[in-house]
């Protein structure tokens, strides 16, 4: 008796208080801008629906260069935006100036062909072209083109050599041509951790799968992680500091965009999942889609019969911020990433900016821009000792972006105002 005396007393207590860690925790839509959102809602299922969502699109500029016509792929880099043409053009990188799209620098990448280059990303050191445009679903030659960032110029034009990572997909049956007929296509890739990620183009089923490729040069045969019920063709894709993606896409030649945001790591299709279609650009064949600074982004699309190719621009932050999510979750103290901290967050629009050691004891400017992306201010300060106090006077309460432009990089933040 005496036994089994103890052995109740130890499992009673967890019979108690199991079902109540349990249900501390509650799934469910997280977002206030959901349909479906859930205020009880703990965890985030990514089970939101949104209503439908239409926006007009921002020309930056009206008529591209001719050099980049067919522009298929879209990255800000060291102060300007990078893009390529896709097949049968040369194999070249250019890079643009963001505010007249003209051309800065061309870069040629040796060694390699243009078979149909689709999409470009890039992480810390190296920057990714995806050769793997598969109109017709028989390529039997995907591949990614990986290019040190450190070989090319701050400026001038240069010829580099890429490392090759080759791939196949290792669920595709039947390489059998079929032109605009096939869902093995694919145009967009992002980086994150030690992988690319690549969203395949469905022809047929109109849907995008992921998949998941190292970044090691070698030989790989790669499979489906999850697919997204796109309702078009993805052509596009960029990521924001692991937290973020955007899918660009069209429609019977409407361009769309996907919002990809709360989600786990590089369960991406696992949070919310937002739709966005633009308005009076009908005809425009989206292509290229690329972040510049905090959830500002830029979006090109190539040459058609009736547009010229064109670039725009949108900031995301309307359909991703959501007040109830608290501060802390959408304004990091400290985002290591872009070695920048603002203190104290939130504050009345006065604070200091620290910067990470090592940094150097010049003048950089500030840009200062709202929640919509619209510029606000631009100023001037000296860093000393690696910090500086900042005062911006008179601004309402809401949540604001600093860019920062010093002689070694560029930061970005966000920061509330409280007053």
């Amino acid at each position: 008796m005496k036994n089994r005396f103890s052995v109740f007393i130890i499992i009673f207590p967890a019979l108690i208080f199991l079902p109540f860690h349990l249900s501390a925790q509650i799934s469910g839509c997280t977002d206030p801008q959901a349909t479906n959102y859930n205020p009880d809602a703990t965890q985030n299922d990514g089970s939101c629906v949104y209503p439908p969502t239409s926006v007009p699109l921002s020309v930056v500029v009206n008529a591209l260069p001719q050099a980049v016509n067919e522009t298929s792929g879209l990255i800000y880099w060291n102060g300007g935006l990078w893009t390529h043409n896709d097949s049968g053009n040369p194999p070249e990188l250019y890079k643009l100036d963001t505010l007249s799209g003209q051309i800065l620098q061309t870069i040629i990448i040796s060694g390699v062909q243009n078979i149909d280059w689709e999409d470009i990303a890039q992480d810390e050191t190296h920057i990714y072209i995806g050769d793997f445009g598969n109109n017709a679903g028989n390529r039997s030659d995907l591949k990614v083109l990986k290019i040190s960032k450190t070989d090319i110029p701050a400026s001038g034009n240069a010829s580099v050599e890429p490392e090759i990572i080759n791939f196949s997909y290792g669920d595709q049956n039947s390489f059998v041509s079929a032109n605009r007929n096939n869902d093995y296509d694919c145009e967009s890739m992002v980086t994150y951790g030690d992988s690319l990620y690549l969203f395949t183009k469905n022809w047929v089923n109109q849907q995008t799968r992921l998949y998941a490729l190292s970044k090691t040069p070698g030989n790989y045969e790669i499979f489906p992680k999850d697919n997204l019920n796109a309702d078009g063709l993805i052509t596009g894709a960029d990521i924001q500091d692991g937290g973020e993606i955007v899918l660009i896409g069209y429609k019977n030649y409407n361009p769309f965009m996907w919002l990809l945001f709360d989600f786990q790591g590089s369960d991406f299709f696992g949070g919310n999942k937002r739709r966005i279609n633009f308005t009076g650009v009908l005809g425009i064949q989206s292509e290229g889609i690329g972040y510049t600074f905090g959830s500002n982004v830029f979006i090109s699309s190539e040459k058609t019969a009736v547009n010229p190719a064109k670039l725009f621009k949108l900031n995301t932050l309307q359909w991703t911020y959501s007040a109830t999510t608290g501060i802390e979750n959408m304004i990091p103290l400290r985002d290591s990433t872009q070695g920048m901290l603002i203190y104290p967050n939130p504050n009345n629009g006065n604070f200091f900016l620290e910067f990470d050691k090592p940094c150097s004891k010049s003048t950089f400017s500030t840009e200062l821009y709202s929640v919509t992306g619209s510029l606000l201010r631009r100023n001037a300060y000296q860093s000393v000792n690696c910090t500086t106090e900042i005062s911006f006077a008179g601004l309402s309460d809401g949540l604001y972006l600093l860019r920062c432009y010093s002689a070694e990089k560029v930061f970005s933040a966000r920061f509330m105002v409280c007053n």
